[in-house]
């Protein structure tokens, strides 16, 4: 990768690591004022996320929004080409955003020309609302106007479904922005002119950068809880990727896997421990209230499958009374019903069951093991391949394999609770970086590279909206850019250049220096 980054570990390399910290040295970060991110108030925007029924603009017309317009990735206004009626009139032209309604005039930009075609002005508050308190009254200076009378005004504050400050946590900034067409970044160009073996040098530094990443977010958790229960918890995480990650890890933490071990009779079958396993996580989850559940007309089976469930939990639920979560703290919205939070809690009693006598991660690591010998360069056969990342499937198995909720309309088709695609989500970004954590511990080498075959084994990419419009957005989906992209290795670099870079700048190529960066130190 040039003279500026050296390789020094066998296998995971820190290289693209230690480059970009002492890069990030020289920038000069300000502190943030505004309560919330401005990029918030683009993703309200963008996703409609406001009683757009009897919208008013700040003088009073009725506004509709026909189109919110194109995420805007370079200079002037945040969204092109919207299209909106002000008091039954079509307008069309661009939508600039802020925090605050004086930014517009705090920004300048009535002085400039990459402005006049926006026909509104969207913001979260007028004022700034740290007015000081005086004594005597003054007169009140009139509200500043916008030197531009076409532009249209909104202020989205008493519009808004629920509180800023509880969509700021809700948001998934992974997702955002939504690609369009002709949306390229400022690094694409630079990018596209280096060789292809510049360009995996680099995304491959950046895969294995990821993964130290994720080694430093499980060390100190392995330290404190061990590696089982470290890695029940990554597992739990995952099964709630994308929208459920942090209510999935603290449900673990709330029945840890020693305590479940503990709940569970010596000689209960597999199917008995994992409805016991379910009805104290669905419990503690808050997400099923057996009462209620039974004042309902459920069909028969129903019925007495959630009663199997109450008469388990009705003895241990005081155990738990002090970590009761609430159905709150669970999101449901755009989200495939099959990956409900109720169908992955059922997967993790069954993921507990089948590895019940030695744990998860033991299993998985003597998976590791067994293929040790067979770790070769090149990587995995597909046999081996998928023996290691489909460790974490879950069959068509009991009452959630025809449902989505709890009561609800039966499935004509039995379905997965894991998929293929999941498990490997897992096994890459949970099973390997805690599983390094223990090579390294125990200083096991063929361990290592067993780990380095699987990151590095050909797979098909793999396929989600964030990876789809890095591909896109950075890559410019030219063919022989995409070429690389043929492991894990790559793809996890991919993804952590779009968030040391594209997300910690808003995905404001404008004030990002990786263009830069790829230019001085990679061409």
């Amino acid at each position: 990768m040039g003279s500026s980054i050296n390789v020094t570990h066998e296998f995971f390399s820190d290289a693209y690591l230690k480059f970009y910290r002492l890069y990030s040295q020289t920038e000069v970060h300000e502190p943030a004022e505004p309560p919330v991110p401005e990029k918030v108030i683009r993703c309200v925007w963008n996703d409609q996320l406001f009683k757009t029924p009897n919208l008013k603009t700040t003088d009073g017309q009725t506004l509709e929004v026909v189109f919110p317009g194109y995420w805007n990735f370079g200079s002037g206004p945040d969204f092109k080409s919207a299209a909106v009626r002000i008091d039954g009139e079509l307008l069309e032209g661009d939508v600039e955003l802020h925090v605050y309604g004086s930014d517009w005039t705090a920004h300048r930009h009535s002085d400039n020309n990459e402005y006049d075609n926006v026909i509104l002005h969207v913001f979260m508050w007028k004022g700034r609302g740290n007015k000081k308190l005086t004594s005597k009254k003054k007169p009140a200076k009139p509200e500043p106007k916008l030197s531009r009378p076409h532009i249209h005004e909104l202020e989205l504050k008493k519009y808004l479904k629920r509180g800023i400050l509880k969509l700021n946590e809700e948001l998934d900034f992974d997702t955002y922005p939504v690609l369009h067409s002709f949306n390229y970044g400022l690094c694409h160009q630079p990018l596209s002119r280096l060789p292809e073996e510049k360009l995996l040098e680099l995304l491959n530094a950046a895969g294995d950068a990821r993964i130290h990443t994720k080694m430093d977010r499980f060390h100190d958790r392995v330290i404190t809880k061990g590696y089982e229960q470290t890695f029940y918890e990554g597992v739990a995480e995952a099964m709630g990727y994308p929208s459920n990650k942090m209510p999935f890890r603290i449900l673990a933490e709330n029945v840890p896997v020693a305590e479940i071990h503990e709940m569970v009779p010596a000689r209960a079958s597999g199917e008995k421990a994992a409805e016991i396993i379910q009805a104290v996580l669905f419990g503690v989850s808050g997400l099923i209230d057996f009462d209620e559940l039974e004042e309902r007309g459920l069909a028969a089976a129903d019925r007495t499958f959630f009663n199997r469930l109450k008469k388990h939990w009705e003895p241990r639920r005081d155990r738990f009374e002090d970590r009761l979560m609430s159905p709150r703290d669970w999101k449901f919205g755009k989200m495939r019903p099959a990956n409900f939070p109720y169908r992955r809690i059922a997967a993790l009693s069954h993921l507990l069951v089948r590895h019940w006598e030695h744990g998860l991660f033991v299993d998985y690591l003597e998976t590791l093991k067994s293929v040790v010998p067979k770790s070769a360069g090149t990587g995995y056969t597909k046999a081996i391949r998928d023996k290691l990342t489909l460790f974490f499937c879950v069959e068509a198995v009991d009452y959630w394999s025809r449902h989505y909720t709890p009561g609800g309309k039966p499935l004509k088709q039995k379905q997965q609770l894991v998929g293929p695609d999941r498990s490997r989500e897992v096994a890459i970004n949970i099973a390997l970086p805690i599983g390094l954590i223990y090579a390294r511990a125990s200083k096991s080498v063929p361990l290592e590279q067993a780990l380095r075959s699987l990151f590095q084994t050909k797979n098909r990419p793999a396929d989600n909206k964030w990876i789809r419009f890095m591909k896109h957005y950075i890559l410019g989906n030219e063919e022989h850019m995409l070429k690389p992209l043929t492991s894990d290795q790559q793809t996890q670099g991919l993804m952590q250049i779009y968030q040391d870079y594209c997300t910690k700048n808003e995905n404001n190529c404008l004030r990002c220096k990786f263009p830069g960066m790829v230019e001085r130190y990679f061409s």
